[in-house]
């Protein structure tokens, strides 16, 4: 099903909006774009399916993401804190000023770590920390899942690991957990997003690359144990591993570095996982394990699985939304309770955005009709070259003017009588940009017969081209015709860029000299430009652009 502005139904109940998006966090013009565009597209929605007063639920805390939750008239705002925002960011401060601010104006937090939940509750008394679950269906509802076939032929015992091989993963560890135990082989499954070159010929370490995650059940149950071995440090203490509940739901032991989740997980759970404070206890508790595996009991298999049944994403789910539902009623009480105070909010967020649409809007008058702007991107435009002698004059009439009755064909053709007469070149080429009732050329070719240019020296075009690029490329088969390599080339100033941008593109043999003409100069600063030089300058900018997407220039 395509998207209809960016929305798209993915199934019954849920629609997924992907918006255009200028990704410049922090520039507060591109916060203003994208504020305007994704909040209006939002609310149009939420009014199309008669979707009022809805829970916000972030898991990011920009700036922009923060206002456009304010333009939306939602019941709750949750902050869903999943991780540690700053961890991949050179200069975090901008984003822990807003992820501070959104602490404590969200109506509820959820956080997935304890250090997270800490720091949270510095700004909010409404935080709750519930770490990640475990999928009931895909993991729990399987008895035996089978073994893959790219490892069926491995022997045991088999450590292994499923996830990302980042630069938080401990390579070394791993490197002397292998050659510490050279009769083990370990398994490791998932993307490599660091270099990991002193793991790749170690022989009893094997990599089998990114999987589906449907399949990682099939991969945890052919493991005899199981690692979590990620470097212990701030950004690692920060995080609950995912994992953890996956490796029990199968009922396998779990070997893990010593992380703040996991020493907390263990005093919850009387030990259940296995731990290494440093490279040898960790080896320690390996040779521990493997040892213990003959006498593994279904009763300690069991003992894991049920761990993991009390942390399925289900049960998550059921306490978040019980969480939130019991927030939304106190808000409610509260509103009630305060009517008064909210409807002079209302009143005021009205009066301030009644301001800021008359700011904007003053702003941008100005900007329009009382600044130098179209001023000078008209000058951008405009090309004046150096005349210098030629083989021809090329003059091109009726474009670069708002107007359908174009009458500058009487300024083209004093240009023309000018440079002709000033002596740089003894052909005259004209052309036509507009099919008129009275031919703009054959009136310039009568003032020029009549200024005394021989008639066999003016070569006019016959066919009206319906654009630029097709008036150069016609005049082009003329003055190759003629054997014309270089010529003076005359047409309106706004003009005068996206035409030498074609002849340029579109005529590379032969070259062009972009002269002054007899229009009024604007050299000088304007403040302020007509609104029929505005619709000129804007229709060039836009035809340049359109030229450039179709290759044309």
């Amino acid at each position: 099903m395509r998207s209809v502005h960016g929305f798209k139904g993915e199934m019954k109940g849920l629609t997924i909006y992907t918006p255009l998006f200028i990704p410049y966090p922090y520039s507060r013009l591109a916060i203003f774009f994208n504020i305007f565009f994704i909040s209006r597209a939002i609310n149009k929605w939420n009014r199309v399916v008669n979707f009022y007063r809805p829970v916000c639920l972030s898991f990011l805390p920009t700036p922009t993401v923060q206002k456009v939750i304010k333009e939306i008239d939602s019941s709750l705002v949750v902050y869903y804190c999943a991780d540690d925002m700053f961890r991949p960011l050179e200069n975090p401060n901008k984003l822990i000023k807003y992820e501070n601010r959104f602490f404590k104006e969200s109506d509820v937090v959820f956080t997935t770590s304890h250090k997270i939940y800490d720091k949270a509750s510095q700004f909010s008394d409404f935080v709750y920390n519930i770490p990640a679950g475990v999928d009931l269906i895909k993991f729990l509802s399987q008895e035996s899942p089978s073994i893959p076939e790219d490892i069926e032929h491995i022997a045991h015992p088999i450590i292994g690991y499923v996830g990302a091989i980042s630069d938080v993963f401990d390579q070394e560890l791993i490197l002397q957990l292998a050659v510490s135990l050279p009769d083990v082989t370990i398994i490791l499954v998932g993307p490599k997003y660091t270099d990991t070159s002193i793991l790749e010929n170690v022989k009893n370490i094997i990599f089998i690359g990114e999987r589906s995650h449907d399949f990682m059940p099939n991969y945890i149950n052919s493991f005899d144990i199981t690692l979590i071995p990620y470097i212990v440090n701030h950004t690692t203490n920060s995080v609950y591993p995912c994992k953890l509940n996956e490796y029990l739901s199968l009922g396998k032991p779990v070997l893990s570095t010593n992380l703040h989740e996991i020493e907390i997980f263990n005093n919850n759970n009387n030990n259940l996982v296995s731990v290494g404070v440093n490279a040898k206890d960790f080896i320690l508790e390996a040779r521990k394990i493997i040892e213990s595996l003959p006498e593994e009991t279904e009763e300690n298999r069991i003992k894991r699985i049920n761990v993991a049944r009390g942390n399925t994403w289900d049960k998550r789910f059921l306490e978040m939304s019980s969480i939130m539902s019991t927030r939304i009623k106190l808000k409610s009480k509260q509103t009630t309770k305060n009517w008064r105070k909210e409807l002079i909010n209302s009143y005021k967020k009205s009066k301030y955005s009644l301001i800021r649409k008359i700011i904007i809007t003053s702003v941008l008058y100005l900007l329009i009709f009382n600044s130098p702007i179209f001023w000078f991107l008209g000058e951008q435009l405009i090309v004046r070259d150096e005349p210098k002698k030629v083989d021809a004059i090329v003059v091109f009439s009726g474009d670069g003017h708002s107007d359908y009755q174009n009458l500058t064909y009487q300024k083209r053709a004093l240009d023309a009588i000018k440079y002709y007469k000033d002596g740089y070149a003894n052909k005259i080429f004209l052309s036509s940009g507009r099919e008129q009732t009275i031919s703009d050329v054959e009136l310039i070719k009568l003032y020029l017969t009549n200024r005394g240019v021989p008639l066999t020296f003016i070569h006019i075009l016959e066919k009206y081209p319906k654009s630029t690029y097709q008036n150069v490329r016609m005049v082009k088969k003329s003055l190759d015709i003629n054997n014309v390599d270089s010529a003076l080339f005359i047409t309106a100033p706004y003009h005068s860029k996206r035409a030498l941008l074609t002849w340029e593109k579109n005529a590379p043999n032969i070259d062009i000299v972009v002269v002054d003409t007899t229009d009024p100069s604007f050299s000088n600063v304007q403040w302020g430009v007509d609104f029929d030089r505005m619709k000129v300058i804007m229709y060039e900018y836009i035809a340049i652009a359109h030229n450039w997407l179709l290759g044309r220039i």
